[in-house]
């Protein structure tokens, strides 16, 4: 009886099983990323003037996994029309007003959200979308009154 090496055998098992995990994973994420409504279907769903807030909310974390950024704030805005102290709605409004490299209405918006919520305020400097503008002094003012006005 000839014995031959499991080897090949135990290699080839162990790479599909990578393999497996890595498609298993990589397909979650994109589930996650894309469950509920389409943009699409958000879009016919907002023009209802019934429109929830959750809705709306839905629809702007929507436009920005999109790379829709400009939509996003504007979508962003409509929640805060609604509910001004929501913490999610300030934080990624702050984030993608960033991300759009628009520095003024950044810094409009944050000066706003100094008097709303300086804590928050503080935590969107730490983040690095942000940071990147603290080397202008206005930001830097603006920082500075959020840990002061933080701290009272």
């Amino acid at each position: 009886m000839i014995q031959r090496s499991r080897k090949p055998a135990v290699a080839v098992l162990l790479a599909t099983c990578v393999a497996g995990g890595a498609y298993l994973y990589t397909t979650a994420a994109e589930s996650r990323t894309t469950d509920g409504p389409t943009l699409t279907e958000l879009e016919v769903a907002i023009a209802n003037p019934e429109a929830s807030t959750e809705l709306w909310m839905l629809y702007a974390q929507r436009l920005q996994q999109a790379g829709r950024l400009e939509h996003a704030v504007v979508a962003y805005h409509r929640v805060l029309e609604n509910e001004p102290f929501s913490r999610t709605a300030n934080l990624q409004c702050a984030l993608v007003l960033a991300a759009t490299g628009n520095a003024e209405t950044t810094y409009a918006f944050l000066n706003h959200l100094v008097t709303v919520n300086p804590r928050l305020t503080q935590d969107i400097f730490g983040r690095p979308e942000v940071r990147r503008y603290l080397g202008a002094e206005r930001f830097q003012t603006l920082l500075a009154q959020a840990r002061v006005q933080s701290m009272d």
